[in-house]
């Protein structure tokens, strides 16, 4: 293992990276050819948005343009958490006042509807799913249950119209505060004249019930379809609420007040660009886990020919400013086994920094006694190493000091060269950490010495076992 991975490691305890990076994380995996590809997701997509894009879904919202209603008080709000929540701790009857409309007082006052009640329209459907289990065992006592029936009717058409508020952004539990309550209380639910066709919260189990109970209806129609002007109101409050609060910013700028046109085209441009971010982050990140794919398989193809396990050890971390002090490679054959070793000390051109010498036990004196030129012992590893696939743990760091000893001795170094630490990953999802010597001890081989050599063998110990547990995983 390189000197980079064991200090950083040491730095950072250890802590185990994500195997899958987010937009903008460059990493490194090993090509055929020998040289390092960055596996890249641009940092922020650009993308473009034509103003016939913005014009086609602002003319979904020209009814704000002519439509200004009066803000709400708290009190005409149909919802408000903290109204909500004051009006259940004193006991009230208005904390029942935004279901009135959907499921009558009775119904909403039953003990076991009372904890799904908590979130109001955003959380309704917890309603339908309490009224489902009340019918059930009415059903099975031969009870009469129409009243819960249609409760639970009420109930998903409630949660309809909880969806249908989503407003550029805004979400649904949001918007509910602008929907006005006294518009909402001559809304009269009758399954006859709006069916269940266009009501998407329904089950087929509740559209079965309904029917025994009440017939087919006459006709089939969405909350919408009858009474549209609830929520586009609520959608036409939000948006001046918005621009009289963007507009009075503004003068306290000195910038030029926005028209609701204006404010609208930017709102929707802002939006459609940020969907097609998402989108295009989407198919980075899916082109990113295919590449990687892809490398992961060509490594663990690489296992089943003859081989190369190689680790060096440096004086530093830098390949621009440091050097290759220890060589170590061994081969491998395709079932695992060891056909031959290499290993040779480096005469650098500087002395051997004390912190090197105590991490790895490589004094000056026996570089001086033992270690070859630069160029013949780059030489000498080409040699050995021939046309193999080469596994290095920590790859990216020794690459580095690999190319830059090959120019040095102009030599070639076209050999394909692949990482065991994504290999690990692969393997082992769940580890703490991917430090070498951490996961030696978890396959039971001889931990790292910090030499080159022993480093090369705990790293084949590591190829082997994960190659295995990836079998295994794949029966």
């Amino acid at each position: 293992m390189g000197l980079f991975n064991k200090l950083l490691s040491k730095l950072t305890g250890g802590t185990t990276p994500s195997p899958l990076r987010p937009p903008g994380y460059v990493d490194q995996q090993q090509s055929t050819t020998g040289i390092t590809v960055a596996i890249t997701a641009p940092a922020r997509p650009t993308v473009q948005i034509s103003d016939a894009e913005v014009a086609a879904r602002v003319s979904e919202y020209a009814f704000v343009l002519t439509t200004d209603p009066p803000p709400l008080k708290t009190s005409e709000q149909w919802w408000n958490e903290d109204t909500h929540k004051r009006r259940r701790r004193e006991g009230s009857q208005k904390a029942f006042a935004w279901l009135l409309p959907f499921i009558s007082l009775e119904i909403a006052k039953l003990e076991q509807l009372q904890a799904s009640q908590e979130w109001g329209p955003h959380g309704v459907m917890a309603i339908a799913k309490e009224l489902r289990a009340l019918i059930r065992e009415r059903r099975k006592s031969k009870e009469p249950y129409q009243e819960l029936l249609y409760a639970l009717y009420g109930a998903c058409i409630a949660a309809d119209l909880s969806d249908s508020l989503g407003f550029e952004g805004a979400q649904p539990h949001f918007m509910a505060r602008f929907v006005d309550i006294d518009e909402l209380r001559p809304v009269e639910i009758d399954f006859r004249t709006m069916g269940y066709q266009c009501i998407k919260s329904l089950s087929k189990t509740d559209v079965k019930w309904l029917v025994e109970a009440f017939g087919e209806p006459d006709e089939h129609q969405s909350f919408d379809d009858i009474w549209p002007h609830i929520r586009r109101n609520a959608v036409a409050r939000y948006c001046w609420s918005e621009l009289r609060s963007a507009t009075f910013t503004e003068k306290s700028l000195s910038l030029p007040q926005s028209t609701m046109q204006q404010w609208l085209n930017a709102l929707v441009r802002r939006n459609i660009g940020s969907y097609k971010e998402w989108q295009e982050h989407v198919a980075n990140r899916q082109a990113y886990v295919a590449e990687r794919a892809k490398v992961l398989d060509q490594a663990w193809a690489a296992t089943h020919q003859p081989f190369v396990v190689a680790d060096l050890e440096t004086t530093g971390l830098n390949p621009e400013s440091d050097e290759v002090i220890e060589f170590a490679a061994i081969l491998v054959t395709p079932k695992g086994h060891i056909a031959g070793e290499f290993s040779t000390l480096v005469r650098a051109s500087r002395l051997v920094p004390a912190a090197i010498t105590r991490l790895t036990g490589i004094t000056q004196a026996v570089i001086d006694r033992k270690g070859r030129s630069p160029n013949v012992a780059m030489k000498e590893f080409v040699q050995f190493v021939g046309t193999h696939p080469v596994f290095f743990h920590n790859a990216p760091f020794d690459q580095g000091f690999i190319i830059k000893a090959a120019i040095q001795a102009k030599v070639k170094w076209v050999n394909p060269v692949y990482d065991t630490l994504p290999l690990a990953r692969q393997a082992w999802p769940s580890l703490d950490s991917y430090k070498l010597a951490m996961l030696a001890e978890h396959v039971g081989a001889e931990a790292p010495k910090h030499r080159a050599l022993e480093d090369a063998k705990a790293t084949l110990a590591v190829l082997l076992a994960a190659r295995q547990q990836r079998v295994a995983s794949n029966k």
